[in-house]
């Protein structure tokens, strides 16, 4: 009989050019995209915590299971240039030189006591992903108490990553567990918040929320291949780090604004943004963004299916040869996220006025309706987190 291998990653966003970056870089934007689907269109995830731990599942596959995640997730052949990619990408990602920024992201292993992998693959784990590797009884009641206990002394911003139940069928359990801070390098005013009207794609009032206004000079551009306007606005002093927002013409609807970034690629928008800041220099835009809070906990099996990974999953499929003599299979890959952005910066947490053919008169970028947002690392063109804001709630 096959035993079960359990991927969990908890993502927390709190207060809110290696070629080897195109590869989570470019399966980032289709794994938000199956996940919304899941949830309906209002969703938080963290591409590059999940890219993270499942480069390291691809370096214990074989066969197809490795074919298949090196496929969805654009993975080299060669494991030696997986290693030598993962660390280099990982450096420039986790490397906030950025003031009011922190980022941290770490990797837990851990092994029931009758459970035996192989000491080549061990030792990757632990040298090559940095990863705390923690040998438990898995029978034990208490062993998601001593587990989490171990996650928590890290500093995390994180409570009860893991429960009784996820050791009750394993026999290998891999976290991830990534934390985001950042402050705006231009915050807004707390006393300019109001509550106002959200609305929906059909300009029906579906709620209320605390409304953040400021008018700054941010990088706007109108992306006619999305059809849409993106805003950047930055965190600390260097730019670093970014949340890109995206936010539909009036009447397009956000998800085909997001299958748009079939066409055009997160990097062409920044480029865009970059030329119209030469263009037209530092103009004033008049911003009002929600304050919002939110939470994601799914198990990623489906969005993972619909991007062809199949056979991890499947106990008469799966091959981790490089893992273990023992048949293991991954039973499930759950994933839990929270973003806050506020005031200050981001926890990791009526239409549009006017469709801007140029940019003679002063620009608004008024997200009152579903919107896309990223949070990205710059030098690399990473996805940290992203998703998409759609139900709309008064945080």
């Amino acid at each position: 009989m096959k035993l079960a291998l359990l991927l969990l990653f908890q993502i927390s966003a709190c207060f809110c050019a290696i070629d080897f970056s195109d590869r989570p870089r470019n399966f980032s934007v289709e794994l938000v995209h199956y996940t919304q689907l899941q949830k309906d269109g209002h969703v938080v995830i963290s591409p590059f915590g999940i890219w993270t731990l499942l480069s390291a599942v691809a370096l214990g596959a074989t066969g197809n299971s490795y074919n298949e995640l090196a496929r969805a997730f654009i993975l080299p052949k060669d494991t030696r240039t997986l290693v030598r990619g993962y660390k280099e990408l990982t450096s420039a990602v986790l490397n906030p030189t950025t003031t009011g920024v922190t980022l941290t992201s770490t990797n837990f292993v851990f092994l029931d006591d009758n459970f035996k992998v192989f000491p080549d693959f061990e030792r990757s784990i632990r040298t090559d992903f940095n990863a705390t590797v923690t040998v438990l009884n898995f029978q034990d009641p208490n062993s998601a108490q001593i587990a989490n206990n171990q996650i928590e002394r890290t500093g995390a911003n994180v409570k009860n990553v893991l429960h009784s139940e996820d050791f009750a069928e394993s026999k290998m359990i891999l976290t991830n567990v990534i934390s985001f801070r950042g402050l705006w390098s231009s915050p807004f005013n707390t006393s300019d918040t109001k509550e106002e009207v959200f609305f929906d794609e059909q300009k029906k009032e579906i709620g209320r929320v605390n409304m953040m206004y400021q008018k700054a000079a941010f990088a706007f551009s109108n992306i006619r291949p999305m059809q849409s306007f993106a805003l950047e606005i930055p965190y600390g002093n260097d730019k670093k780090y970014s949340m890109l927002f995206i936010l539909p013409y009036p009447n397009v609807k956000v998800a085909d604004a997001y299958k748009n970034l079939a066409k055009i690629s997160i990097k062409d928008i920044f480029k865009q943004l970059e030329q119209d800041v030469e263009e037209f220099g530092d103009e004033e835009i008049d911003v009002k963004i929600p304050r919002f809070k939110i939470s994601t906990n799914l198990v990623m099996n489906k969005p993972l299916n619909d991007m062809g990974v199949y056979d991890i999953f499947q106990p008469n499929l799966a091959r981790f040869d490089r893992v273990s003599n023992e048949e293991i299979f991954v039973s499930a890959i759950v994933h839990k996220a929270d973003i806050e952005v506020t005031e200050s910066g981001t926890v990791a947490s009526a239409t549009t006025e006017a469709y801007f053919a140029d940019r003679i008169s002063s620009p608004s970028f008024h997200a009152n309706k579903p919107f896309i947002y990223f949070l990205m690392e710059k030098t690399t063109m990473t996805m940290i987190f992203g998703g998409i804001y759609s139900k709309p709630s008064v945080f």
